[in-house]
């Protein structure tokens, strides 16, 4: 009887011990239980703009997909480190993972010694959309073409100017890299506090031209304003007559303002390539095409690899830009 109690209390102890090593190999440090509780996205932006809106829609696509709540949470400030520091310092887990932009990624921590390096403190999972950007002049100008605005740069120095929606915000990194390739041509950049600002004052003719979102100048496109190239590598559905720079033989460090998912460094890749897969999913369904479409936002996604690809190489060309702006 006492043998068959020992025996018991053995089995018991072994069946225990069993279950918790089952446990321990099925914890979210190697992803295979993944997502097992609510996940948080976080936007580097007040709600309401475009990437609050991104963030929502591609939330409840995963909600359904990977069976889990998912939260949006808006932490926006300092240019948007403030969000990035707060899911940089976070547990690399999967549950707390930040929808960005390249402002935030390459351009923030380029300027100012905020606390982070996007190449070194973070995963990539998947860019989800890029929105090209249109030069314009008003419809009144004579100018007609590119090459014609750049020769009136260049026969006459610093009388061009162009807009854009701030001093060393992208638009004017993109723009002025591309005015640094090209000798002897000089336009002075007049900064605005935003897009909408930037559009006015080419269409009461206070600028010579504006470098701006298309989605920003689509509307006024032959109403007041003439685009004269765009940045997406292939034209526009909307914009059938207008060239690329790179049809015009131009290349540029990039081609728009991008958002995409990323996640803290260490972040295990079963998970980054769970989440990646659910994004495409995500961005291939019908009812996130329309939403996509009717906010005017460019569906334009990236796997993880070829976003850190991305992020990489143009980490380094706005670092360089920057520099050169001071």
């Amino acid at each position: 009887m006492r043998f068959l109690k020992l025996v018991s209390t053995l089995l018991l102890i072994v069946v225990l011990a069993a279950c918790s090593t089952s446990a321990s190999s099925g914890s979210t440090t190697n992803g295979s239980d993944y997502p097992s509780r609510t996940i948080n996205i976080t936007i580097p932006y007040a709600a309401g703009g475009s990437g609050d809106l991104q963030a929502r829609i591609i939330a409840e696509f995963l909600q359904k997909e990977l069976k889990q709540t998912v939260n949006v949470i808006s932490k926006p400030g300092g240019a948007g480190s403030i969000g990035m520091n707060a899911v940089k310092s976070s547990k690399a887990d999967g549950y707390n993972i930040i929808l960005t932009a390249v402002g935030p990624s390459t351009l923030t921590p380029n300027s100012n010694d905020v606390g982070y390096t996007v190449t070194e403190d973070f995963e990539q999972i998947a860019q989800i959309s890029e929105a090209p950007y249109g030069i314009a002049v008003n419809e009144s100008s004579t100018v007609k073409s590119l090459d014609e605005l750049l020769d009136q740069a260049k026969n006459n120095p610093k009388s061009v100017t162009y807009g854009t929606t701030g001093a060393g915000l992208h638009q004017h990194v993109v723009t002025s890299a591309f005015l640094a390739t090209l000798d002897g041509v000089e336009m002075e950049h007049i900064p605005f506090e935003g897009g909408a600002e930037a559009v006015s004052a080419l269409l009461g003719n206070h600028t010579t031209a504006s470098v701006n979102t298309v989605s920003e100048i689509i509307p006024h496109n032959g109403n007041g304003l003439r685009i004269l190239a765009v940045t997406s590598e292939e034209r526009l559905e909307d914009l059938p007559e207008v060239p690329t720079f790179g049809e015009l033989g131009f290349e540029l460090i990039g081609n728009g303002a991008w958002f995409g998912f990323m996640a803290p460094k260490g972040t295990p890749e079963e998970i980054i390539t769970t989440l990646d897969e659910a994004i495409k999913k995500a961005l291939e369904d019908e009812d996130v095409i329309a939403q996509f479409k009717n906010a005017g936002l460019p569906i334009r996604y990236l796997n993880s690899q070829d976003f850190k690809t991305k992020v990489e190489q143009e980490n380094v060309k706005n670092a360089e830009v920057i520099q050169s702006l001071k």
